[in-house]
């Protein structure tokens, strides 16, 4: 049976996951990346854990449909405490930045140097500056879009990093990265949401945003005109 489609945002979590003998994703909801991960053989075995009993449902289904879920932890549990082994790997997606930077705060004795894909939907200035925090840095961030909006995906892995405001809000790795594929539309549709913002942070930030994205659609027309 061919597995379930990824969305692209899953797609770009699923590209950045390691090649591991254990994995887990954390918050799984339906199961779909635990499914991939599994029947293309990246994860030997995996913690499939999510906080609701309901959502964990729906991916244990999943898994059984596809004769996944003998090599499955499926696991009702809070964050990364749902871990009863060490992992290579962790996925945490699809939520917002500070229940995410929380999970990773309270659940930092569980991590044993794991490789980390996360995204969120919200407050990635708090993701970074967590993972900064907990000497995490940040290897690659890539834009995705599905359902009509764009996420930023990143990897992490163990190593001490030193981040500016400016860095922690617009992504490392996204301001020094040469490969701008969806990185002017991101930029663009980010400046929609922070012009609501009608307070001195929302001005700096909007202020970052306008630079950054000058600087790409710049940067774009520079390499067009030496073609």
């Amino acid at each position: 049976m061919r597995l379930p489609a990824l969305d692209d945002r899953l797609s770009r979590a699923a590209a950045l996951f390691p090649a591991c003998e254990y994995g887990a994703d954390i918050g799984a909801d339906h199961g779909r990346l635990s499914c991939h991960l599994l029947g293309v053989n990246r994860c030997e075995r995996m913690c499939v854990a999510d906080i609701s009993a309901e959502s964990l449902e729906k991916a244990k289904n999943l898994l059984l449909l596809h004769g996944l879920s003998h090599r499955a932890d499926i696991t009702v549990g809070d964050g990364l405490f749902a871990l009863d082994r060490p992992a290579q790997a962790i996925a945490i997606l699809g939520m917002g930045g500070h229940t995410l930077s929380g999970i990773l705060e309270r659940g930092k004795e569980k991590l044993k140097g794991a490789t980390l894909v996360l995204s969120a939907h919200t407050q990635l200035s708090l993701v970074r500056k967590t993972l900064m925090e907990l000497e995490y840095t940040i290897e690659t961030e890539e834009i995705a879009y599905a359902g009509g909006r764009h996420y930023v995906v990143l990897r992490a892995c163990p190593g001490k990093s030193m981040y500016s405001e400016k860095e922690m809000f617009l992504g490392p790795m996204l301001m020094h990265s040469e490969n701008l594929e969806h990185y002017a539309d991101y930029l663009s549709w980010r400046i929609g949401l922070t012009q609501c913002k009608k307070n001195a942070e929302g001005e700096r930030e909007l202020k970052w945003l306008k630079e950054e994205y000058a600087r790409v659609c710049h940067s774009g027309n520079d390499s067009e005109s030496d073609q």
